[in-house]
């Protein structure tokens, strides 16, 4: 008999089968044992050189020994005839079955079951409650700030940059959930640990590493840690010659190793953008680095500094798309943080962003660009299909569901604009102004508390962050809480004293307020420091005095310059208020002519004020049947909402149209309902022509007194507590 045959007669390739996956299936068991009880390393190397031992004893036994019904027998002395090892065979084949089925359900179960997502949840901002746990995503990754391990300060701005830059290259994989930069930098130095970044920030992994920057030379170190055991799944070393070439290039391996590590899946446009290299010009990606950082300050001078280097950058290298699209941004931002008008920023932004499209037709930032820069200009159905173009290129690029989501809360589409925020936020969970989105949309859909409980949060972790400041005085505002709104309107001034918003939205609370000479005194700095911003600042104050020839000057001027809708609507009223109807209704007929004729009008949230505004127009100018027809669809809308507070609200919307129409007391009626909902907003409005003949009347002289003693009130108590710590 041959020695194979021997083999087999005597059992030991099926002992031996069934010693290895038994010892496989004890292995995945105390592995799960150990981890849970957080034992040491070397007890489970232990257990591994154990069964690795065991293995040729267990062969040597089955051949040396027989199982029979005496017990266990040397081989030599068993009688062949009467050998058992044909029935210890059989027994031994249905035992390997018998381990193979527990071993195959332990693969199954933790494939699909519950190994297929990690143990440890992630707190998360989600529909609801607020915040809930949810399960990281095995597929997700944050990585941390590169180090700067160069001698020279000064290389802390390329550490920064190849760190964004690799963020940007992972954003193209859409089979990975990646954190946004803004959420990782708080993470710097930091002192958590892996898990429990991790666990904040809701990611599996973690990439952490270094850069050093020596002459010619650049040296990249980076590791990938398992966040549930904080051991590295890969690490690598990179040294190369500095060359903008190897920059990308191993941007491009660290990206296709993160994604080969994580068991993604990369398509083949996703794996070819990989390869691509946005510049070969060393210089002109330090200035886009540069360009970037500048950019992310949001002030005036910041973004002016950020618009130099991009310029550079191109200068540099005209085939640098990124470049051309951190340049449209920077002067599109200008229109919010600076003191640009939107409407000189629609040239120089098509401008750029069609040469970045045609160096990379498939750039998600520059159709993100452009989908903003459609918005700016009205174009709603243009401008969603370059947001969804940009989701699709660049799925983890924060700032396309970012502006997407506020896009679409722009149209009043709350539910799916909520959506969007809060993919927004899993991707940039720290990013304050997600939050004030967050926020603003939530208050929007009548989620009050909600609203509050998200800024509130947001301002404990981020107190330096003037827009959370601008969100809280909305809100008290809407609620009647004057006071209280020029409290948090004043803070958030404090904070940013590098742009005119802020100290504009704080003068216009305190005309809110009826603070004359104060209000006369904050435009004058405003005017002072920020001249072209002022322009049209004072229309406020000109209604709280009453002199409404100069509202109606800065009003023509306003539209003049900007010929949108929202200017010709109060171009129209402003022309009412001072008794030009004829001239208002020509506002009408050249903007909306539709509701001068015959036509069923449906109102919504967009044209309410309009056609308020027209109805009035041809009531005074003798068309009373279109007037009332129009006036009762408005008050029909108005029927159903809240005075004031979140949402949808009518405030004094229909006490105009019941002046307008004269009837006093459903006008009395509907103010006092207001006042006693706590409505304040714009009170000086009803001083307007439009009311005097109420003022005969008791009631509502009544009314307005009691009004503008609250007013008084509320004014009375910001100055006393305009200095207090707000949380």
């Amino acid at each position: 008999m041959s020695l194979f045959e021997e083999l087999k007669r005597r059992n030991v390739f099926r002992v031996g089968i069934a010693y290895l996956i038994t010892a496989w299936l004890l292995l995945q068991v105390v592995d799960l044992v150990l981890e849970n009880i957080n034992s040491p390393d070397w007890v489970m190397q232990v257990f591994m050189l154990a069964l690795a031992v065991g293995f040729p004893v267990t062969l040597l036994i089955a051949w040396a020994f027989e199982m029979t019904p005496e017990g266990l027998k040397k081989e030599k002395d068993v009688d062949r005839s009467r050998s058992m090892t044909q029935v210890t065979g059989r027994k031994l084949d249905r035992a390997i079955i018998g381990v193979l089925v527990l071993a195959l359900g332990y693969f199954v179960y933790d494939k699909f079951g519950a190994g297929s997502e990690p143990a440890a949840p992630a707190t998360v901002v989600t529909e609801g409650t607020g915040t809930e746990t949810q399960a990281q995503n095995r597929k997700s990754i944050a990585v941390l700030p590169f180090a700067n391990r160069s001698s020279r300060e000064e290389d802390a701005f390329f550490a920064e940059g190849i760190h964004d830059d690799l963020l940007t290259s992972l954003a193209k994989v859409g089979a990975l959930k990646v954190i946004s930069r803004t959420s990782v930098l708080r993470y710097r130095d930091s002192g958590l640990s892996i898990p429990e970044i991790a666990k904040e920030l809701g990611v599996a992994t973690v990439l952490e590493g270094g850069i050093q920057r020596s002459g010619g030379q650049v040296r990249i170190n980076v590791q990938l840690i398992d966040a549930n055991t904080d051991e590295h799944l890969w690490a690598e070393n990179y040294d190369r010659a500095l060359t903008a070439e190897n920059l990308f290039l191993i941007q491009s391996e660290i990206s296709r190793e993160i994604v080969s590590a994580l068991q993604a899946t990369l398509t083949d446009e996703e794996s070819q953008r990989l390869a691509e290299q946005p510049t070969d010009s060393l210089e002109a990606y330090g200035e886009f680095v540069l360009g970037r950082q500048e950019m992310a300050k949001r002030t005036n001078e910041s973004l002016s500094r950020a618009q130099a280097h991009f310029e550079k950058a191109i200068e540099l290298d005209p085939d640098y798309a990124l470049a051309y699209v951190g340049l449209a941004d920077t002067i599109s931002l200008q229109a919010n943080y600076g003191d640009l008008f939107v409407t000189d920023t629609y040239a120089p932004r098509q401008a750029a962003l069609d040469r970045a499209l045609s160096i990379d037709p498939n750039s998600g930032e520059a159709y993100t660009s452009l989908a903003n820069l459609r918005e700016d200009q009205n174009q709603d159905e243009a401008a969603e299909k370059f947001y969804k173009k940009a989701t699709e290129q660049s799925p983890n690029y924060v700032t396309a569901w970012h502006w997407y989501a506020n896009f679409l809360e722009g149209l009043d589409r709350h539910e799916e604009a909520l959506s969007l925020t809060y993919k927004a936020v899993e991707l940039d969970p720290n990013a304050p102004i997600l939050s004030t989105l967050l926020s603003g949309v939530l208050w929007n859909m009548g989620r009050a508390e909600e609203a509050f409980e998200v800024a509130r949060r947001q301002l404990k972790k981020t107190p330096e962050f003037p827009n959370t400041y601008s969100q809280m005085a909305s809100m008290f505002f809407q609620l009647g809480r004057l006071g209280e709104a020029a409290q948090w309107s004043k803070a958030g001034a404090e904070l940013d004293a590098t742009s005119s918003g802020a100290p504009v939205a704080l003068c216009n609370i305190q005309v809110q307020l009826g603070a004359i000479e104060e209000s006369r005194a904050c435009y004058d700095r405003v005017e002072e420091s920020y001249p072209e911003a002022a322009f049209g600042a004072r229309i406020m104050l000109h209604q709280l005095t009453g002199d409404y020839p100069a509202a109606l000057e800065t009003m023509r001027a306003i539209a003049e310059q900007f010929p949108f809708e929202g200017a010709q609507v109060w171009l129209g009223y402003n022309l009412e208020t001072s008794g030009l109807f004829e001239e208002a209704l020509g506002v009408v007929e050249k903007n909306w002519p539709e509701l001068l004729g015959e036509e069923p009008v449906i109102i919504d949230d967009d044209n309410d004020n309009r056609v308020t505004m027209a109805a009035h127009a041809l009531l005074v100018t003798g068309n009373k049947q279109r007037a009332n027809y129009l006036f009762d669809q408005v008050l029909d809308y108005y029927s159903g909402m809240n005075r004031t507070g979140a949402g949808e609200t009518s405030g004094t919307r229909d006490v105009f149209i019941h002046a307008m129409r004269g009837d006093k007391q459903k006008a009395i009626v509907a103010l006092r309902e207001a006042i006693d909902a706590g409505w304040r907003g714009f009170w000086f409005r009803l001083r307007y022509p439009l009311f005097d003949p109420l003022l005969e009347e008791p009631e509502w002289i009544e009314l307005m007194t009691r009004l503008e003693a609250d007013i008084a009130r509320q004014r009375q108590w910001f100055e006393n507590h305009k200095d207090d710590p707000l949380f």
